[in-house]
């Protein structure tokens, strides 16, 4: 069963606006406008104090590089995050606080992209972006030294990046970290309406419209929106998390059945019992307990210099 304080924000998850955003698709195009008249979130200033905090605009989009004052990450762990929002929102808070309480539990050092966000922007536009933006990193770092990882729609889309730097042939990152991935943008796997009425923060109406916005003219199963489809064999050792009161349960079950079809055996999937979505950015001991479990994976996988 879901601790106390767990139950508490899951009751309180409607208050964010988040299911109203994506239960009425027929009013998303208001509400993003409405969104991108507010300014984007930046770290507060607590972790300012915690990290020397950089922000590039060079590449056409901004790209926030956070590192540790009290150590020397140089040759550590590095990560490279995509935050999640439907491909339509900017990031959160939280994430700032997630990543920052990795990069302390790692020693390690981070690479935020605010992307470029649907629908002014595509997915084959913004993943050839992650694509360059990657190679930038890797070089800087080495690639051994990475992860990649999102949550929800960036889970999705560094699935999505690790499969084009597989079939390009580039040098792929030491491991992937998914949370509560969006995987298929479809919107149509058997079971997912069924975990709908519980699901207090995605609604299928939502999912299907915003996938609409990001693929623009490819294919709703194309592997660069809906990654699951996409090839899976070769890729780095795989972290997911999934919850089972978040209706994206079906995209992380279906992803640890092909793994494991496929005879992997770098791969976890871990699944928490009564979690609401990307519960681990939230404050409660079940996203603490997800972040010591994503630093062990990494730990792991992440072959640094010495």
């Amino acid at each position: 069963m879901p601790s106390l304080r767990a139950r508490l924000v899951n009751l309180a998850l409607p208050l964010l606006g988040i299911k109203r955003f994506f239960s009425e698709p027929d009013k998303l195009k208001d509400r993003i406008a409405a969104l991108r008249r507010k300014p984007t979130v930046m770290p507060r200033a607590a972790l300012r104090k915690q990290f020397d905090i950089v922000e590039d605009d060079s590449p056409g989009y901004k790209v926030i590089t956070m590192t540790p004052l009290d150590g020397d990450p140089a040759g550590g762990p590095h990560l490279l995050y995509l935050h999640g929002g439907g491909y339509v929102m900017d990031i959160a808070a939280v994430h700032w606080d997630s990543i920052a309480q990795l990069c302390r539990d790692l020693g390690a050092s981070a690479t935020v992209p605010l992307y470029p966000f649907a629908p002014e922007h595509k997915a084959t536009e913004v993943l050839d972006a992650m694509r360059a933006l990657y190679d930038d990193v890797a070089a800087k770092h080495g690639a051994a030294a990475l992860t990649v990882m999102g949550d929800s729609a960036g889970g999705g889309m560094a699935l999505a990046l690790a499969q084009m730097i597989r079939e390009d042939g580039g040098e792929l990152p030491g491991s992937l970290v998914l949370f509560s991935p969006w995987l298929d943008v479809t919107a149509n796997a058997p079971g997912q309406r069924d975990i709908e009425s519980r699901d207090r923060m995605l609604a299928v109406a939502g999912l299907e419209a915003c996938g609409a916005m990001y693929r623009g003219e490819l294919a709703p199963d194309d592997p660069k929106v809906s990654p699951l489809f996409g090839p899976l064999k070769g890729l780095p050792p795989m972290a997911i998390f999934s919850g089972t009161s978040d209706i994206l349960l079906v995209d992380g079950r279906r992803l640890n059945d092909k793994l494991t079809a496929l005879g992997s055996r770098s791969h976890v999937y871990c699944e928490y019992p009564g979690m609401f979505h990307v519960w681990m950015l939230f404050p409660v001991p079940e996203g603490r307990q997800a972040l010591d479990e994503t630093a062990d994976f990494i730990r792991q996988h992440a072959r640094v210099s010495v």
